[in-house]
Parts: structure tokens; sequence; C-alpha cells
């Protein structure tokens, strides 16, 4: 056992942890913190202007690095300033560590000011929240978190750290980071009847969300696919997880419209991987998923396994060992049975002709739209994705024109798009975007984002000048909330051109002068002949730049 204080054992724990980055915003309650950092260099402390931005930068870089980011916010202002995107992390299973300084334990009693129940504030937005009464709790609290954040289903967690635990000393433990070996496999029960029911099955339905890329599952995802014969759909709300230009990959699953579930009855089975199995934000007249047709479901987080419907089969664990089993229970059988292979390709080859008519129709989409006025999305995502260095990571935050993102971009590689995954808050694009940079200062990042969610966390700028991180923003400027129009013309039938709480103009927010006053250069573009040489300016190397594009904010058809 060693003396020390709780400042340099949680320094100890951080630097053990290999973190190299905290995000935040200090106050009084976090002048020994700031001390400690100061007294630490090997831990570079990222200001921010917005707990947002801090809490957004931080996603950003856990997502890319595959390391838990810690966070500093000051008491439970910070802590609640920041809580729009915890919520997002916390329901992407996105690992952080969220440090906020409480007042002095002696004056706790006596409700001093700014002095709030962190652990209330914090907890329906993180894993775990708790707060640390002894010097001597620290250690062992903060090993905790670490530990929390990361295990599957992974999480942010919450660690309230009173202002004089850091300089008080205590008895500690020297710290030994021991190894988290937390894949588990699914049930063999589980994995032989999902078997069972997949070799039978011959209009297969799969649903693919975050938990694929978070456990490192593409290729067994894209074999489960190419071993069933499936349509593969992507949960609108994550990463991309099957790539996009595959013969099997039909698009967006949309858990809203009578679509879905003409989709859902047709299906023979349906299998939802490491996505929510269903979140439906608009009742539909019968249910979305037929009592008749099975489900499989596949998943690392047991809150989600059998939570809205009832299951043919259920294969809880590790959403890559699952796969893997699964696929190899799968081929056995179908090696076993006369013609099964010949009817598979049978069956891929009249999805890939679906996939290349759809695909034929989107393109015919693009070119009558390319020289509209505005600018239409499609000519911009055309024009960006010849603009693009092919090892450039995209981060989504143009939540309207997500779609039209990601049908035009062969994403491919796990990463390569991020988008929050889950949860309703917008603005999380910009400063993801920052963080996703740190984690990879390498490759170009491009952040691709609405005018109403840039303007949730426009502070982002100023970091990327502040902190020399070469981001590209492109702004889809139309003037409105267009997602919000666009549900309520489906939920009311109405054309919401003008749809009140959703314009954003006048006055027309001026983004150059925005981003020139925080220290970025920008452009804007209202002509699509503009597009390809400003695009080329806005991504040349080396130094952040905004790219203000005008775009048409109207509806697409019903």
């Amino acid at each position: 056992m060693t003396r020390m204080t709780g400042g340099e054992a949680l320094a100890l724990l951080l630097a053990d942890e290999g973190v190299e980055y905290v995000f935040g915003i200090p106050g009084a309650t976090e002048v020994p913190f700031m001390e400690l950092m100061e007294r630490h260099p090997e831990f570079r402390y990222v200001l921010c202007l917005h707990e947002q931005v801090a809490v957004g930068m931080a996603e950003g870089y856990a997502r890319t690095s595959g390391k838990v980011a810690v966070l500093n916010l000051h008491t439970g202002t910070g802590l609640a300033a920041g809580l729009a995107l915890l919520s997002n992390a916390n329901q992407g299973h996105v690992p952080l560590v969220v440090t906020v300084g409480q007042q002095d334990t002696r004056l706790l009693a006596e409700e001093p000011a700014m002095s709030d129940d962190l652990v209330a504030i914090a907890r329906p937005f993180t894993k775990w929240a708790v707060e640390a009464r002894r010097a001597e709790d620290l250690p062992v609290l903060l090993r905790r978190a670490l530990a929390t954040a990361q295990r599957a289903p992974a999480g942010p967690v919450m660690v309230s750290i009173p202002l004089d635990l850091l300089g008080a000393e205590a008895e500690s433990a020297p710290y030994e980071r021991g190894g988290l070996f937390t894949r588990t496999r699914p049930d063999e029960r589980a994995v032989q009847t999902a078997a069972d029911l997949l070799a039978s099955a011959r209009r297969l339905v799969v649903i693919v969300g975050d938990g694929v890329t978070r456990c490192g599952a593409l290729d067994e995802m894209v074999r489960l696919a190419e071993l069933t014969a499936a349509r593969v759909y992507h949960h609108w709300m994550s990463d991309v997880d099957f790539p996009v230009r595959h013969p099997l990959y039909r698009g967006d699953f949309d858990a809203d419209g009578d679509a879905t579930c003409d989709l859902l009855a047709r299906a023979d089975a349906v299998v939802v991987v490491g996505a929510p199995a269903f979140q439906q934000a608009i009742a539909t007249a019968a249910p979305l998923c037929p009592a008749d047709v099975p489900v499989i479901q596949i998943d690392d987080d047991p809150s989600e396994i059998g939570k809205n419907l009832p299951l043919a089969a259920a294969l809880e664990g590790d959403i890559r060992a699952s796969l893997a089993e699964l696929n190899e229970a799968l081929a056995a059988r179908l090696q076993a049975a006369d013609g099964a292979w010949a009817a598979l390709h049978e069956r891929k080859a009249a999805i890939k002709e679906e996939t290349q008519a759809a695909a034929t129709a989107f393109e015919r989409q693009v070119a009558s739209r390319r020289d509209a006025e505005p600018i239409s999305a499609e000519r911009l995502m055309a024009e960006l994705r010849e603009a693009l260095p092919a090892n450039a990571r995209v981060v989504d935050d143009c939540w309207s024109y997500s779609a039209v993102l990601r049908r035009s971009i062969p994403f491919t590689e796990p990463g390569q798009y991020q988008r929050s995954r889950r949860g309703g808050a917008i603005g999380g694009g910009l400063p993801m975007a920052l963080g996703v940079k740190l984690a990879d200062p390498d490759r170009p990042v491009v952040c691709v984002t609405g005018d109403g969610s840039a303007m949730w966390s426009i502070q982002s700028l100023w970091n990327a000048a502040h902190d020399d991180l070469p981001v590209t923003v492109v702004v889809l400027s139309n003037g409105a909330y267009r997602q919000v129009r666009f549900m309520r013309r489906r939920m009311m039938g109405e054309s919401a051109a003008d749809a009140l709480g959703t314009s954003l103009s006048p006055p027309d927010i001026g983004f150059t002068a925005i981003a020139a006053g925080l220290g970025i250069p920008a452009l804007r573009v209202e002509r699509p002949d503009e597009l390809g040489g400003a695009l080329r300016e806005a991504l040349d190397p080396g130094r952040p730049f905004l790219l203000d594009v005008v775009v048409d904010a109207s509806l697409p058809l019903p």
C-alpha cells in the first residue's frame, strides 16, 4: 500500500489505462483537477466552449480509437448542459468516463451554491453513476468506472468527485491494469434453433445496427447474408454496418409506416442484429411485424433481447462470436441439403436484380436534379463522392439527407462513416468529427451537417482553430428543421412547407461570418456548377474549412 492523494491515484489510473485526452470545461470545483493536469503533461486537456462540444468530441474519439474517453465537467450545471449528447452516447453504447466536480464534502450538508444531486442527474443517461465520499474511495470507484464503461454493452459512467478529495491523502494499492476479456458466447441451443430456421427461410429480411460495428462483426455479417440470400436493411440511426454497394443491401430500415409493415409481412423470417427490434415513432394500424413471422435477435445487450416482441430464437452474447457460430452451423446444414447452394444462388441473383434496378432509379433521380436550384442534396452528395479522398472518414449530422449521403458514397470500412447511434439529439456531428480527427490524425475527416444541427454545437469551430484540427465541415443550409417537416407530413398528411417551429429564416444564418469569427476560413455556394471547385478547395488538407451550401428544402413526394 502507498500513501498518496486522491488526485495522484486518479492520475495513475488514467495513465495506466492509456488515456491521452481529457475533454471538458473547468469551474471552481475543478481547480484541483486542473492543477493535476498541469503536473501530468502526458494528458492533454482539451478545453471546450460548451459541454455538448466536450461530450461530442469524446464520443468521436472513443468510437474511432476504440479506447475509453474521459470527460471532466463542472457541477450540476456543466453535467446538465452535456446531457443531450450524453444521452446519445448512452443509447449508442459509447465508452465514456465522466468525472464531475462536486462541492467540498464538509459543506454539502449546508447545500452550498452549485451543489446538486449529481448521481440523480446522471443516472438516466449513464450505465452507472456514483459519488465518492472519501479519498480512499477514488481508486476503487475509478477502476470500476473504467471497467464498467468498456464492458459489453459499453456506455458512459459518471463519477462525482468532491472538491476536497483530490488533495486528501489516503492509502492506495498500486494500480495494475487487467484485461477485460468480455466476449461471451451465445447459448448453443439458440444457435442451433436459429440455424434450423434460417436454413429453411426463402424470404429472409435482415436488419443490422450499430452492434455490428461495435463488435467488429462486419465480415461475419456479410457471410450470414450470403449464406441466407437475405435482403439486408440498415437501421437508419447507426453507423454503416453493411457494405452499401453489396448486391444484397436494400437501404434504410424505417420502423414507421405501412411500407415497412408490407416488407415484414412478405418475409418468412426476420433477423435483427445489433439493432432495436423495434422502435416505432408512429403507431401503425397493424403490428409492424406479423405474429406468424419468426424473429431471431442477435445482440450483446441483454436489455434489448426480446424487449418489444416474442422471439423464435435469441443469441445473447458478443455479436461477432454469435454470427461466427451461427454461420458455421448454417453452412453445415446447407452442405448436407441437396440443391441448397443452387437455390441460394438463384435467390441472390434475383435480389441483385432488385438492387440494381433501385440503383439505376436513384441515378436517374440524381441526373434529373443535377442542375436544380437551390442545389439538390443528390447533386451535392454526388460531387462530394467525387471529391473525397479514398481514405476519408465522414461524420454525418444531416438527418433528413442521411439516406442520400449513404446511397451516394460507397462506405465499406467499419468506422469510415459515423453518425449518432440512436438517441434523439442533433448537434453531435461537428464535435464528433474533431474527436475522430484526434483519434486518427493522418486521415481526412469531413463532417456533413444540417444548418440546424450545426447551430447546436457551432462552438466546435473554435476548437478546430484553437487545437489545429484540419476538419472539413460541409453545412447543408436549407433554412429549416426539414426532418420535423417530414415527420409532420407523415403524421398529419399535409405538405408542411411552412410548418410552425421549423423555419430557421429570416434571418439567413451567416455561417461564413460565424466561421471567420471563430478563426476558420469559409466559403458559401449557391449554384450547382460551383460545387466541384468549392469542394476541392474545402478538402485541401492542412487546415480546417467550412463550406456553406444552400440546398433545396422541399420534401420528397409522398
